[in-house]
């Protein structure tokens, strides 16, 4: 008896030993997974950013209004990666149109773009970007569809949807059609406008047998479940509304491979079932969930009987957009799809007008209240109110959607404000848009192989940065070359770099805004041979994203003509108010900082010959003139020495590499002329002292550079416009025979609720009667994300 519970001990000790030492082996390549999935992250930073328009249509003489929100990828919190944004609007070809740069400050930025009247009437779509996101695809771009109407120019005409140009796709869950099996299958039927249809379908096989028939649930979107046989080829029947009828084929069955099955459980417990037929040795079955690069579950099991089960927690799983990865033994990926889980807090705002209607030219008071849950959040806002019209579409992506969505989505999302709603149907909808457009940002044999995104655009985190290179004579890169980027101007600024391997040069523009000229050179005396080329800034990449063609029903003429009109009067009498930029905060110090010498000329006698005025009144400078010409050495007051080097001169900003040129110049063009007496460090510049030299209308005044330089007008930072909002505070203002027919009342880009989550706001109706929309997006410190809206009316009255 003692002998048998000595062996049932034993065995039951050895069984634990096995048991713990086959988790143990299971957990090593989970942890090994968990590790190098992590260091991808962490090697690959990602970037979200999401603009606020004011409207989601204009007219071309219009201006577009935007603020600009950038996240990190992962958390969506504020990104501290970049300091500058891209935005361009693009056609339907995805030819830019318009192009500018907006500085951020703490990942938020604004500014607005004018619509020329040569753009035609069409379907564009407005993109953003920062430098560092040109690393990864261009789908990762922020991508917004917005009209624009040329009411003096003929509208394209409308395209003409034909019997061939539909479209439907089939996606097996998990990615194949496994044989024996029942599988789910997503489905996505669109037309040439890309545009979901609603249609009639069925499958049938080899004999011609209907096996089951579906139809979307929204958007042309749906799921179809059936077994599929190994022996049989499918297609799929689609019956349009109009009684067309199209046969596709779906994917082919495979005898081998693996099926995923996800369903709710319960509202707690996520069911993953994973179905194999393989010839694997191993029948162990690792399950990775991630949303976002956010780890939420991770095991491994052995199948039983070919099907392995897997239930998850959904407390465990990040909110948003869930990336369920199946792999085999060997850490194969096999099958993947997507789950979302619905974020259960987002940032609500309560928007509220002091009145339901309004007569024209009075005052309006909005009160903002900003809640996460129930609690009151410190919230940056910006805000929109404009004259509701039926020209464009007004059910356009939120800020909620693209964060939430849209971002981790590949494709054209139709109607994206419909998946975050409390419709009945949108848990089935959501599940189905995730079969359909699956999608990840990376790629699973990078992870394993520790594989990091290669950096080719550097962050901008201090500001722009001007890229170029530097070529010798022959078109070959230089390396090791100095080279010197000015900005002529009053103000001086220099930026330097040193050539690399590859000949690339960087300049760090840090506040440097509005569109001037820059000179780019090498120091000739040394670099005669080289050029220096800039690159563009912008993205050459684009996404495959599509754009429906434009529509404008002959019935709208009234309002367009109504719309345009108002334009049109606003800019006869308002158009210097409307071209108003505010002064971006600039450094009037030179680079350089405060000189150690400053001479106002005028406040000398002035001579016709510089040699005169740099022998009589500047004594740090040492003037020599030899065989080949002149020379100037700085006195160097921290050793008490004169620099035996030439130093830095520059005529307003640009360096001047031969003294010669400088001596001849015109001393009673210049205004002022610094001295820095000691050595100066830009970057990879030493200066043994400075000699700068600034005319009085900082244009170089006449000056001819050397024909090696390039000179370049260049687009710095975007500056800002100020938006025009009257007010109409008095009677004799109210009664003012001024016209004002704004239909955008109100935007604010930088709006703060207080710390009791509440913020108030006003303005002033026009004499545009009418229904006006509220529109208020905005963030949290901690990222969270929502959005509120109210309406009101405006009725004309004799004031």
């Amino acid at each position: 008896m003692l002998r048998n519970t000595i062996y049932r001990l034993t065995l039951t000790g050895l069984l634990l030993c096995l048991s713990s030492e086959f988790i143990s082996a299971q957990q090593l390549p989970l942890d090994s997974l968990r590790q190098r999935f992590d260091r991808f992250r962490k090697n690959g930073l990602q970037e979200k950013i999401y603009l606020h328009t004011d409207r989601s249509g204009y007219l071309t003489g219009e201006t577009m209004w935007f603020k600009v929100y950038l996240t990190d990828g992962s958390f969506h919190r504020a990104s501290a990666m970049s300091d500058v944004a891209y935005i361009e609007i693009l056609d339907r070809t995805t030819q830019v149109v318009l192009q500018t740069k907006v500085g951020l400050v703490d990942a938020k930025g604004n500014g607005s773009i004018f619509l020329p009247a040569t753009l035609n009437s069409g379907n564009y779509t407005i993109r953003a970007y920062t430098s560092w996101m040109k690393n990864f695809s261009a789908d990762y771009y922020f991508h917004k569809p917005v009209g624009i109407i040329n009411a003096f120019k003929k509208a394209e005409p409308e395209t003409k949807a034909v019997a061939s140009s539909l479209d439907a796709q089939f996606f097996p869950e998990g990615g194949t059609l496994l044989s024996g099996f029942k599988n789910k299958v997503g489905f996505r039927v669109i037309n040439s406008s890309g545009k979901g249809i609603d249609f009639k379908g069925s499958i049938i096989n080899q004999q011609n047998d209907t096996l089951v028939s579906f139809k979307p649930l929204a958007f042309g979107i749906g799921n179809v479940t059936f077994i599929p046989q190994a022996d049989q080829v499918y297609r799929v029947v689609i019956r349009e509304a109009s009684g067309k009828q199209s046969i596709f084929k779906i994917a082919p069955v495979s005898p081998k491979g693996y099926a995923l099955h996800v369903t709710d459980s319960t509202d707690q417990i996520l069911r993953v079932e994973v179905n194999a037929i393989t010839d694997e040795a191993s029948s162990l079955i690792y399950t990775f969930v991630h949303a976002r690069q956010i780890i939420g579950y991770a095991e491994g099991k052995n199948s039983n009987q070919g099907t392995t089960i897997f239930s998850i927690n959904k407390n465990d799983l990040p909110e948003g957009i869930n990336h369920i990865t199946i792999f085999d033994a060997n850490l194969k990926p096999v099958s993947e799809r997507l789950y979302f889980k619905k974020p259960a807090t987002t940032l609500s705002i309560a928007v509220k007008a002091d009145q339901s209607q309004y007569s024209t030219r009075r005052r309006v008071r909005v009160d903002l209240q900003t809640l996460l849950n129930t609690e009151a959040k410190v919230s940056d806002l910006s805000v929109s109110v404009y004259k509701i019209d039926s020209l464009f579409n007004t059910n356009t992506e939120g800020i909620e959607d693209y964060f939430w969505i849209t971002s981790d989505l590949k494709g054209t999302i139709e109607s994206p404000e419909y998946y975050l709603s409390n419709d009945i149907s949108v848990k089935e909808a959501i599940d189905n848009l995730m079969l359909t457009h699956g999608w990840r940002r990376f790629q699973w044999n990078d992870v394993i192989a520790s594989k990091y995104t290669a950096v080719n655009f550097l962050p901008e985190y201090r500001g722009h940065i001007v890229k170029g290179i530097v070529r010798n004579a022959d078109g070959s890169p230089a390396n090791q070359i100095l080279t010197y980027l000015a900005a002529p101007g009053k103000i001086t600024r220099l930026y330097g770099s040193r050539s690399n391997d590859k000949g690339e040069v960087f300049y760090e523009m840090q506040k440097f805004a509005g569109s001037t000229n820059i000179i780019l050179q090498t120091n000739v005396k040394r670099d005669s041979t080289q050029r220096i080329e800039i690159f563009s800034p912008f993205s050459d990449t684009f996404s495959s994203r599509t754009i429906s063609p434009f529509k404008l029903a002959p019935e709208r003429g009234k309002e367009l003509l109504e719309r345009s009109v108002a334009l049109q009067v606003q800019d006869v009498y308002y158009r210097d108010q409307l071209e108003k930029f505010s002064n971006r905060e600039t450094d009037s110090t030179a680079f350089y900082g405060p000189p150690d010498e400053k001479y106002m000329l005028d406040a000398f006698t002035r001579f016709q010959v510089m040699e005169e005025v740099m022998r009589e009144y500047v004594p740090g400078v040492m003037v020599r003139k030899r065989k080949d010409g002149f020379h100037f050495l700085v006195l160097d007051d921290v050793h008490r020495a004169i620099f035996e080097d030439t130093p830095l001169v520059m005529l307003d900003g640009v360096p001047i590499f031969d003294e010669d040129e400088i001596m001849a110049f015109d001393p009673l063009k210049v205004k002022k002329l610094e001295v820095v007496r000691r050595r100066y460090y830009l970057g990879p510049l030493s200066f043994p002292g400075i000699v700068s030299y600034t005319t009085y209308t900082g244009d170089l005044a006449g000056f001819q550079l050397n024909p090696k330089s390039v000179k370049l007008n260049y687009e710095g930072l975007q500056l800002q416009r100020e938006f025009y909002s009257p007010r109409y505070e008095t009677q004799p203002q109210r009664q003012s025979r001024m016209p004002d027919q704004r239909t955008l009342l109100y935007w604010n880009p930088s709006v703060t609720t207080t710390t009791d989550g509440k913020q108030q706001l006003e303005f002033y109706t026009s004499d545009q009667a009418g229904n006006f929309q509220i529109i208020v997006e905005g963030m949290t410190q901690d990222g969270a994300v929502g959005s509120g809206s109210h309406s009101f009316t405006v009725n004309t009255h004799n004031n």
